[in-house]
C-alpha cells in the first residue's frame, strides 16, 4: 500500500532538493534574472512622483516609488484597489493621514483615480526614514 505525502513534506523535499527556491536569497535570484529578462520595465524609479490630497490635511502628501493596484476579490468576492508609495524622508507624522479617511484626489501620472473616496490608509516604517504608505477603497465604491 501506498501512503500519499502531505503537501508540506512535499513542498519541502522539493526545497531541500532545489527544485523551488525560498527564502531571502532565493527572492534575490529570482528579481536578478527577472532584471535580467526584462530591464527595468516593471520597476518605477523613473514614474514621476504621485500625489494624494485628504480632507483635513493642508497639503498634498508626495508618494514616491507608487504603484496602482486591483487586488484579488476577498473571501467575499469584494474588490479592492490600492495605491501605495513612499512618503518623502521625515514627513511629519502630524501630515499623514492613518484609518479611515476621505481622499479627495491622487495624481498619478497615467493613471485615471477616482475622486472623492472613503478610504483606508496605513503607514508603516521599515526601518529606515523612509515610511510606506497603503491607500485601499472598493472597486464599487461602497463603504
Amino acid at each position: 500500500m501506498i501512503t500519499p505525502t502531505s503537501d508540506s513534506a512535499r513542498v519541502l523535499g522539493q526545497i531541500a532538493r532545489g527544485e523551488v527556491r525560498a527564502g531571502a536569497e532565493g527572492a534575490r535570484e529570482i528579481a536578478a534574472r527577472h532584471e535580467a529578462a526584462y530591464g527595468s520595465a516593471f520597476t518605477s524609479p523613473d514614474v514621476l512622483d504621485g500625489e494624494a490630497r485628504f480632507t483635513g490635511y493642508d497639503r498634498p502628501l508626495p508618494l514616491s516609488g507608487w504603484h496602482y493596484t486591483e487586488l484579488a476579490p476577498d473571501h467575499y468576492g469584494h474588490i479592492f484597489m490600492q495605491i501605495g508609495g513612499w512618503l518623502p524622508e521625515g514627513w511629519p507624522s502630524a501630515d499623514t493621514p492613518g484609518g479611515t479617511a476621505r481622499m479627495e484626489h491622487a495624481r498619478l501620472h497615467g493613471r485615471s483615480v477616482p475622486r472623492e473616496l472613503n478610504v483606508q490608509v496605513e503607514v508603516k516604517g521599515y526601518g529606515g526614514p523612509r515610511r510606506f504608505m497603503k491607500i485601499q477603497w472598493r472597486k464599487d465604491g461602497a463603504a
